[in-house]
C-alpha cells in the first residue's frame, strides 16, 4: 500500500497542478503568450525543452508558483504539536492534531494583492527594483517551506519528500505543453467560460475535466523522431486532447 500511495501522490497531484495551470493560461491569454514567447526565446523552436533550461525560463517558473498558489494540490496538510504552544492567541497543548488550510492561507488578502487573480507576475522581479524585505511578492519568494504565504509542500522536517522531483516534473510537463502546442477551446467555448469547479479529495482535480484542442507549433519531425520505425502518416494539424486521458 505504501509503494501505491507514493506512486499516486507523485502522478495524480503533478497532473492535477499542471491540468489548472493549463486551465489559467487558456483563461489568461496574455499570459499563455508571453510563456511561448519565452520559450521561443530561451530554448527556439529546433528542439524540445529539458530539465537543464528550466532554471532560465523566470516566467514560467512564476505560472507555476501561481498554480500552485491557487490550486495547491493537497489544500489541507496535517501535523501533530509535539509541545504545549500559544499561537495566535490559541492554546495548544501537546499531541493536537493540526489541519493547515494551504487553499485560505494562499489567498488571503494579508498575504497577496488581488489574491484571486492569477499574476504570475506577482512573482517576477521588477525591472530595476529589489523586493522589499518582507514582501510577498517578487522572485525571492520559495515554495520550497521558507516563506509560509506559499507552501504547497508544506514546511518542516515533515514537508512532501517527493517536493522536489514534484516540481521539475510540474515545471518540465507545462515547459512542454506550451513549447509544442498552440491551445484553443473547441469551436464556440469562451475562456470566461471555463468550468473552475474543484473536485474535493485528498487532491483538487477539476470537477469537469478540460477539454482542449491542440495544434502543433513546432517543426513536424520534433513530433516523430524516429519515422523509420512507424508507417503511420504524418500528425493532423490538429488534434482534440483532453486532460482526462
Amino acid at each position: 500500500m505504501q509503494v501505491q500511495d507514493m506512486i499516486c501522490a507523485g502522478t495524480d497531484t503533478s497532473a492535477t497542478t499542471v491540468e489548472w495551470a493549463l486551465v489559467e493560461l487558456l483563461r489568461h491569454p496574455e499570459a499563455m503568450k508571453k510563456s511561448q514567447e519565452e520559450m521561443d526565446a530561451v530554448v527556439g523552436r529546433e528542439r524540445f525543452v529539458e530539465e537543464s533550461d528550466l532554471a532560465a525560463l523566470k516566467y514560467l517558473q512564476a505560472v507555476c508558483k501561481e498554480a500552485f498558489r491557487l490550486h495547491p494540490p493537497a489544500p489541507l496538510i496535517q501535523h501533530e504539536s509535539i509541545a504545549d504552544c500559544t499561537v495566535g492567541g490559541y492554546h495548544i497543548p501537546a499531541k493536537t492534531r493540526i489541519v493547515v488550510n494551504l487553499w485560505a492561507v494562499h489567498r488571503h488578502p494579508s498575504a497577496y494583492d488581488n489574491p484571486l487573480e492569477f499574476n504570475p507576475s506577482r512573482f517576477m522581479k521588477a525591472e530595476g527594483k529589489e523586493a522589499a524585505a518582507g514582501s510577498s511578492c517578487g522572485d525571492h519568494i520559495d515554495l520550497k517551506g521558507k516563506d509560509f504565504q506559499l507552501i504547497p509542500f508544506g514546511s518542516g522536517r515533515r514537508m512532501c519528500p517527493g517536493m522536489d522531483l514534484g516540481l521539475v516534473m510540474v515545471q518540465l510537463k507545462l515547459a512542454r505543453l506550451i513549447q509544442s502546442f498552440t491551445w484553443q477551446l473547441p469551436a464556440g467555448e469562451k475562456p470566461e467560460d471555463l468550468d473552475m469547479l474543484e473536485n474535493f479529495s485528498l487532491a483538487t482535480p477539476k470537477a469537469i475535466p478540460l477539454h482542449v484542442v491542440a495544434s502543433p507549433r513546432l517543426p513536424f519531425h520534433l513530433y516523430n523522431p524516429n519515422p523509420s520505425y512507424s508507417s503511420s502518416p504524418s500528425p493532423s494539424p490538429s488534434a482534440s486532447s483532453s486532460s482526462s486521458q
